[in-house]
């Protein structure tokens, strides 16, 4: 079972697969009850809110004339050995108290341990081994309205059972500013913003915000681009534990820790039909690959 979370314990609350679990989600969230939640958790929060704001710009080109485009993309989203480990502390009534690096959730899965007083030992859970988490999500763009385009994702899902209902929904504007000083130049300069809000199931609700620049080069049919913003988000997850047959709750609320979140891309646009990819970063590492259907206009707009 620990093989099958090794890249699931999250992609399966994000995929719209249905898998069949020996054991309810909550079971791989409550490794810790006190200030080490955080620490365990963060990474998650991180890789998922990253995640969820890549691929945003499946072009870089926002065209004179009326046009909407229909995108579906794949992400992933690899953890870097920083975010593999964290200090964990020794808590309750065990002396003497002491400090170790552990696991995170995305961590490897061996258990930490430290040596107290009496013959003592103080055990700091394992993580799961997560390799990368990857999920697809459909994008549906509206331009061509003076140099801006609108964006919305939105991906409701019920799993039912134990995880509930998955509810990504996401809006986004970006402008092109380089209309104003790059006159028939290749060169593509625009401005974008991206807010999110999403339900993973019964666990996690989430918030994000994101403010980029992406500037880039514009052929006839294909395009390269760089993307670099600042980016902020709450990621709060809430779980049960267990302590003599009473549920007690837990809540563990995250921010965003890494706010830069930038990368490369390309896109090449043949006829209606495109695809893009790219990369960004710099932690965690995320990718993305999309194909598209763009419905345009044939007259530019007064």
């Amino acid at each position: 079972m620990r093989y099958i979370y090794q890249f699931s314990i999250l992609a399966g609350l994000l995929l719209p697969i249905r898998y069949t679990y020996s054991q309810k989600i909550n079971d791989y969230l409550d490794a810790y009850q006190g200030p080490n939640r955080e620490g365990y958790l963060q990474p998650m929060a991180d890789l998922v809110i990253s995640g969820f704001n890549t691929g945003l710009q499946p072009s870089v080109s926002i065209d004179k004339r009326f046009y909407v485009r229909l995108n579906l993309t794949a992400l992933g989203v690899m953890p870097v050995t920083s975010q593999k480990t964290f200090t964990a502390t020794t808590e309750g009534n065990f002396t003497l108290q002491q400090s170790a690096i552990a696991p995170t959730i995305v961590g490897e899965n061996r258990p930490v341990s430290v040596q107290g007083t009496s013959g003592l030992t103080y055990v700091f859970s394992g993580g799961y081994g997560l390799k990368a988490l990857a999920w697809a999500v459909p994008q549906l763009s509206i331009g061509g309205f003076y140099g801006t385009e609108i964006s919305v994702r939105l991906l409701p899902y019920d799993f039912k059972g134990d995880f509930g209902k998955l509810n990504i929904v996401g809006v986004g504007v970006r402008h092109d500013v380089g209309q104003y000083f790059l006159k028939n130049s290749p060169l593509v300069l625009n401005v974008g913003y991206a807010y999110n809000k999403s339900d993973i199931g019964n666990y996690v609700a989430l918030q994000s915000h994101y403010g980029y620049v992406q500037a880039g080069i514009m052929g006839k049919t294909a395009g390269a681009f760089v993307w670099a913003g600042y980016l902020a988000g709450t990621f709060d997850v809430s779980y049960t534990y267990t302590e003599n047959n009473t549920p007690q709750p837990i809540t563990a609320n995250l921010k965003v820790k890494q706010p830069f979140l930038g990368g490369i891309g390309a896109h090449v646009q043949l006829g209606f039909f495109s695809l893009g990819a790219g990369v960004g970063g710099p932690a965690p590492l995320t990718g993305y690959g999309t194909i598209g259907f763009r419905f345009q206009s044939k007259a530019k707009p007064s």
